[in-house]
């Protein structure tokens, strides 16, 4: 099979590009052919997967002129590959998705909540999940309940046509592809068909056995509001010591979370290691004695705790978004109500002290990884789901 990826990302900093670049390693190394066509001038070359840069060929609400350029070179770029299936992994050029629906078969992922004007279902006034349809009262709500931390409201208008734009092309698709039920059933809410949105978990690889440094904390991701970094330093400030903390990953936050620590009582305990490469975060896992995901936002699902998992670590979680789907509380790890944060000092505690139950779960999130979560049973669905694709009309 010949498979066309389009994406907004490519370089390897957030969990979509990492599952990205995961799917295409799975598809080549069976076989198939993989293209990715993206607009990231900075990413580097991939063995194995051809590689078209298309600058702007993603992006919304660029000039005409320019958007029809990148739309044309992108379609070339296709178009000399032949693919049997394209597959929009990130995508706000809905002219560039049109015009691939009307020539080949295509999918589209939603990784995050697309259908969403701020794409995070979450009100950081009250801090709260959205539980409302998207609609015209969103364009209100950005402002009273803080959909977006933007607080001007050309951006808001700006995030709300994008969304009815969005929305009308998501329709063109007969099948979407969602990472976890909570997800979906947010879509459905919206007034997605029911039979045109399919859940297919992420995977990750099968990870080599090793012992974790005692009493070691990591977290990850970009450190921003929606990921509760500022929770988790709030939460180990409750933690007994000794201990060791590591925050991976970088963004607006970085100087405020270091400052809190600071105050806190906590920098000489909390390494701020900045954005780390997939090695560097395979290492980083190897070292902790649990993971945490702090995440104030309803996490579509959470690539960090199931890569945690394949490294038989336990997590940690607030109970968010799509997590409790694939984190056993009490087996895997342990959840606490969302922004507990005593609940969660509670849980990490326990873990980094009773070595013993903190094995256990490692050990059953690492099985239910393999049994779950591996590079299979997502190829197996993936590949029904392309082969059921209609052709273009």
């Amino acid at each position: 099979m010949r498979v066309t990826f389009i994406s907004g990302e490519w370089r390897r900093t957030g969990g979509i590009a990492s599952y990205l670049h995961r799917l295409a390693h799975a598809l080549a190394a069976r076989g198939d052919a993989v293209q990715i066509v993206h607009g990231d001038r900075t990413a580097p070359v991939v063995p194995g997967v051809r590689d078209d840069c298309v600058p702007g060929c993603t992006l919304y609400g660029q000039p005409r002129k320019a958007e029809a350029a990148a739309t044309a070179a992108a379609l070339d770029a296709i178009r000399a590959f032949a693919p049997d299936v394209v597959h929009v992994q990130g995508c706000n050029n809905f002219g560039l998705e049109q015009a691939v629906r009307a020539r080949y078969r295509a999918t589209k992922t939603l990784h995050v909540y697309d259908y969403c004007p701020s794409n995070t279902k979450f009100h950081h006034g009250p801090d709260r999940e959205c539980v409302y349809p998207t609609g015209a009262m969103c364009l209100p709500r950005m402002g009273y309940l803080s959909c977006t931390t933007s607080r001007r409201p050309t951006v808001w208008t700006r995030m709300q046509r994008r969304v009815r734009a969005a929305n009308r092309n998501n329709a063109g698709y007969a099948k979407l592809i969602v990472a976890s039920e909570h997800v979906r059933r947010h879509a459905l809410a919206t007034g997605y068909p029911a039979g045109q949105v399919d859940v297919i978990p992420y995977f990750v690889g099968d990870e080599a056995a090793s012992n974790p440094e005692p009493r070691v904390i990591l977290t990850g991701g970009r450190l921003v509001r929606e990921k509760g970094i500022d929770l988790f330093l709030a939460a180990l400030a409750q933690v007994p010591r000794p201990w060791r903390a590591v925050v991976a990953g970088d963004g607006l936050e970085a100087a405020r979370l270091r400052a809190q620590a600071q105050a806190a009582g906590l920098a000489g305990d909390v390494e701020f290691a900045g954005w780390q490469d997939e090695a560097g975060m395979a290492a980083l896992y190897r070292r902790a004695s649990v993971v945490v995901m702090p995440s104030r936002w309803p996490e579509p699902s959470g690539i960090i705790g199931l890569e945690a998992m394949a490294h038989a670590r336990p997590v940690v979680a607030f109970a968010t978004g799509g997590m409790p789907e694939w984190l056993a509380d009490g087996e895997t790890g342990l959840l606490a109500p969302p922004l507990d944060v005593a609940r969660l000092a509670d849980a990490i505690g326990t873990l980094i002290a009773d070595e013993a139950t903190a094995r256990r779960m490692g050990d059953a999130g690492r099985a239910r990884a393999r049994q779950v979560f591996s590079p299979g049973p997502h190829l197996a669905r993936l590949t029904a789901l392309y082969d059921a694709l209609p052709e273009p009309r």
